[in-house]
């Protein structure tokens, strides 16, 4: 059975495909004279929405981005490697302008936010299975972090368009998080349990232990979302989105990790105007 992310890749590398073939049959269906608008709606479909102010929008995209502390704790001393993940999204967009430059869209969307990090730690809280026992306590050394969560997002962003090819938006977005993963090892260092002064577990040689955090991911999330739409062709969008979480992604009573994460993404996309 293929993942969710599986699918969106499929969905996204299909629509990406697509889009010469749907732009250059559109151009050749369009009058010469039409051409030269290049921004105008020509099917009967459009039309109809266009009396109301109202369109229909599908998008798939990738973004890149991570989920970080804000600011950056001093116990987390060097980040040692990064990789952003193809983080796949799918969205259904609904547009409502109001008769001008100013309306609002809406919609609900489907994606990926992951991430893999490595860094050098000091003095940081952990707890971890060793030997298939759980300890806790503080650790120095390295940490490796896997990051891979899945959302249904729907935001609700105010609109203005600065002229008929762009769209400008700004609003809040909330999400359910759907699929949970944060976990990782440790290695390379060594655990002093319970407190700073505790008993020292060394980790060398290639020892690790592992930690897992996922079902403290809190289920629900929330943030600002910013995005620019450009037409590039009669019904052919490209765009830019910037999402910023503003709760932390942990349950308000998880302790273990003693800073508040955020997701920050930024997503590529394509759409197709209805």
């Amino acid at each position: 059975m293929k993942t969710i992310a599986q699918k969106a890749f499929i969905l996204t590398m299909a629509a990406i495909m697509a889009l010469p073939a749907i732009a250059a049959d559109e151009l050749t269906q369009v009058p010469s004279k039409q051409k030269r608008t290049g921004i105008k709606d020509y099917t009967v479909g459009i039309l109809k929405a266009a009396t109301v102010g109202m369109e229909f929008r599908l998008k798939a995209g990738v973004a890149i981005g991570g989920t970080s502390p804000l600011p950056i704790p001093l116990n987390i001393q060097e980040v040692k490697g990064f990789d952003p993940h193809l983080n796949l999204n799918i969205e259904a967009e609904f547009v409502q302008d109001f008769n001008g430059p100013i309306g609002f869209s809406t919609g609900l969307r489907l994606e990926t936010k992951g991430m893999t990090t490595n860094a050098r730690v000091e003095n940081y809280s952990m707890s971890m299975v060793d030997g298939g026992q759980e300890v806790s306590g503080v650790w120095w050394g390295m940490v490796e972090t896997q990051v891979n969560n899945s959302y249904l997002t729907l935001p609700v962003l105010f609109l203005w368009k600065p002229s008929p090819r762009w769209d400008l938006k700004i609003g809040p977005y909330g999400s359910f998080v759907m699929r949970r993963q944060f976990s990782g090892k440790v290695y390379d260092g060594y655990l002093r349990e319970g407190s700073p002064i505790g008993e020292k577990i060394e980790f060398k040689d290639g020892a690790y232990a592992n930690y897992d955090f996922s079902h403290e991911i809190s289920r629900w999330d929330w943030g600002l979302q910013l995005a620019a739409d450009w037409r590039a062709f009669p019904h052919l969008l490209v765009g830019l989105d910037f999402t910023w979480g503003m709760k932390d992604m942990f349950k308000k009573d998880f302790e273990t990790i003693a800073f508040n994460m955020y997701p920050i993404y930024l997503r590529l996309n394509f759409g197709y105007a209805f």
